[in-house]
This record gives structure tokens, sequence and C-alpha cells, in this order.
């Protein structure tokens, strides 16, 4: 059911453009206002009240798709929930704008739409015009991993009630990283924890789908290093697989980087549901 499930959207989701309403971003938002309007719930202590509002959707969401729902009604629900999980149109947006914009030759849209990806990452934005290609791809190919791999390996395991923890988690952190708010501290060391194993998973896969030799070394460097961020790892493993060789017209073209980078994680998102399938032959998975 959860190779399905995620086919299943996987096709709908690269088939039709969601609209407003199938975004959990949009949903999240005004949960978390609400949660943080409840007095029960601000007068526990800092590290209760993160605990508390982080953890309630999840425990609804398996509750409901596992106690109070079963079979197909189950199945269709926990797709629905992971349709909303997945993907990001406003990532897919600033991506062909980007290309757009290096068609072009404009250097300064290209760090703008670099600029707007967010950067509450380890990863830094590069202010050198040559550089602007590089830059902007290591931070759609984390991007593009928090959106789709994390999700998809989270869901894998854990059914919706995974993928809703990891989501709830990554969109917590990103509205107070933004808004530079105290608990961005906590949430970061928390999506650090989220983050280990499947972005480790995920840069397997990179390797995996991309040049095996030159990318394995920094993944056994980093494999059990815990305080190494998850986005250098992924980005150096990726930049491994996926060395670009310039000739001169390309390494004038910001574009190319992004480009490759977005191949190799399309490669690694079939790979990681080759991976589902064969568990879910061997009986490991639902």
């Amino acid at each position: 059911m959860i190779l399905i499930s995620v086919l299943l959207v996987l096709a709908i989701e690269r088939s039709m453009r969601k609209t407003p309403g199938w975004h959990i971003e949009a949903h999240l938002a005004k949960y978390l206002d609400w949660a943080q309007s409840q007095s029960w719930i601000n007068k526990q202590s800092a590290q209760l009240r993160l605990i508390i509002q982080v953890a309630l959707p999840v425990v609804i969401t398996f509750v409901i798709a596992q106690w109070v729902f079963s079979g197909f009604i189950s199945f269709v629900l926990q797709s629905v929930l992971l349709y909303l999980c997945l993907g990001s149109d406003r990532l897919r947006d600033t991506y062909k704008s980007f290309l757009q914009a290096a068609e072009r030759g404009d250097l300064e849209a290209c760090h703008l739409y670099t600029e707007q990806l967010g950067h509450c990452t380890a990863l830094d934005i590069e202010t050198d015009e040559s550089q602007q290609g590089k830059s902007f791809g290591q931070h759609l190919l984390w991007l593009n991993y928090q959106h789709y791999a994390a999700v998809i390996i989270w869901f894998a395991v854990f059914g919706a009630a995974g993928a809703i923890l990891y989501v709830t988690s990554r969109e917590w952190y990103r509205l107070t990283c933004e808004s530079a708010d105290e608990r961005a501290d906590r949430l970061a060391t928390w999506m650090h924890i989220l983050d280990f194993v499947p972005a480790r998973i995920t840069a397997c896969g990179l390797l995996l789908v991309g040049h095996f030799s030159r990318a394995m070394p920094v993944w056994l460097k980093y494999l059990t290093h815990s305080a190494v961020p998850a986005e250098v790892l992924l980005t150096e493993v990726a930049s491994k697989a996926e060395e670009v060789e310039l000739n001169d017209e390309q390494s004038r073209d910001p574009a190319c980087e992004p480009k490759a980078l977005v191949t190799l994680a399309k490669r690694n998102v079939m790979l990681i549901l080759a991976v589902i399938a064969v568990l879910t032959m061997l009986g490991l998975i639902d």
C-alpha cells in the first residue's frame, strides 16, 4: 500500500499543478497560529510547549489513519495526506524563473532568485557572479530533499504520521528561523535529528545513481559524523556524484549545475521508489 500511495501521489503531483489549498504549508501556518493562541499550551514550559505543538497533528493523524479508519479508506486518507506534504510549487516556480534569468544572462536576477529560496541552512549564498549557479544548485538540491526524498522516506517507514511529523517540524523551523525566533535553535537541533538517517540514505542514493567512486569517500567520511549538517553532507556528496565538466560556453551559464543536480535528484527519487518496491516484496514494509 505504501508503494502504491507514493507512485500514485508522485504521478498526480507531476501531472497537475496544486491549488493553494492542497499545500500543507497553508494549513500548518493556520494550525501554528491556533496553537500559539491556546492558553493551555502557553502555560507549559518552553520545551514542553514545543513538543506539544509538533506532536499534536502527528498523534491525530496516527489515530485517525490507524485506529479510526482501516483498509481502503485508510489508504485514501494517507495518500491524500502524502499529496499535501509532497512538493512545492514555490520551489518549482523559483527554479523556472532562475532558468529563464540564466538564459537571458541576467546574473543579478539569478542572485535574487537564489535568495528567494530561503536560507535557514548551513549553506552560504555565493556573492561571486560566476558561482551563482553553484549556489542556487546546492540550495535547490537541499530543498528538493526536504520536499521529496525526506518526506517519502518518513512516509515509507511511519506512514502518513511520519510525513506529517517531518513536514510540521520543517515548517515550524522555517517560520521561527525567518522570524529570528529564539525557539529556532531548539528546532534546528530537532531537525538535525530528523534528517540524520534520511539524509545519509539520500546521499547513498546520490552516489549510487551518480559517479560512485568520486562520491563514496565523501559519504563514508560523513557517515558517522553526527555534527556535520545534513545539507553539507548532501551537497558535498552530490557535487562529487554529479561533477559538471564545463566547456568555455557552459562555464558562463549559471544554469548548468542546477540542471545537473535536479536530474541527479530525480534519478535518486526513482532509486528510492525501487528500494521501497523491493522492501515491499520482502514484506519489510506494508
